[in-house]
């Protein structure tokens, strides 16, 4: 079983490899954009431009990029908050030391409580 300090190592490698993948993902969305302005302004129609670059393919793996981001980003704050619970801080000073609010502090809370039954909410 890993350590909880090895279990946020583990989703903050996630959340730094998401934010790469999002960060490939978003400079061929400015190349394919890029193209773009350069044939409209050659003079190509706009439908025409669109007929040669779907928009479709992109827009999917930019969603699922945010969507991999949001996640991972999530998981690394539920194991955070987990873990300054368990090392004694309040909710409030959570809160206070990362900029939110408290009730978004405790919605967290309430989600690591419903993901360990029983216990006080740490990990």
């Amino acid at each position: 079983m890993t350590s909880p300090e090895e279990q946020i190592i583990l989703a903050i490698q996630e959340l730094i490899e998401a934010n790469r993948a999002a960060r490939r993902v978003m400079l061929d969305g400015e190349r394919i954009l890029t193209r773009g302005i350069e044939r409209i302004r050659a003079g190509e129609r706009v439908t025409e431009t669109l007929g040669h670059t779907p928009a479709g393919p992109q827009r999917q793996a930019t969603q699922d990029a945010n969507h991999r981001i949001e996640a991972a980003r999530h998981q690394v704050r539920l194991l955070l908050i987990g873990q300054c619970l368990h090392e004694g801080m309040r909710p409030w000073e959570i809160a206070d030391a990362w900029g939110m609010s408290r009730q978004r502090v405790d919605r967290y809370i309430q989600e690591i409580k419903r993901a360990s039954p029983g216990r006080d909410g740490t990990p």
